[in-house]
């Protein structure tokens, strides 16, 4: 039974460490958006 406690601990902090990844990925992908967007406003109001 114990083994079967460590194996649910175990599973519950990979998909904790997978949800964190994926949490950081999309952070980074929401901050490349903003700066994308906010260069093409540039270059919208040079033309």
């Amino acid at each position: 039974m114990t083994y079967l406690a460590a194996a649910y601990a175990v599973i519950w902090f990979v998909l904790f460490l997978f949800v964190l990844s994926i949490y950081r990925r999309q952070t980074q992908i929401d901050t490349e958006i903003d700066a994308l967007e906010d260069a093409l406003e540039r270059m919208e109001k040079r033309s």
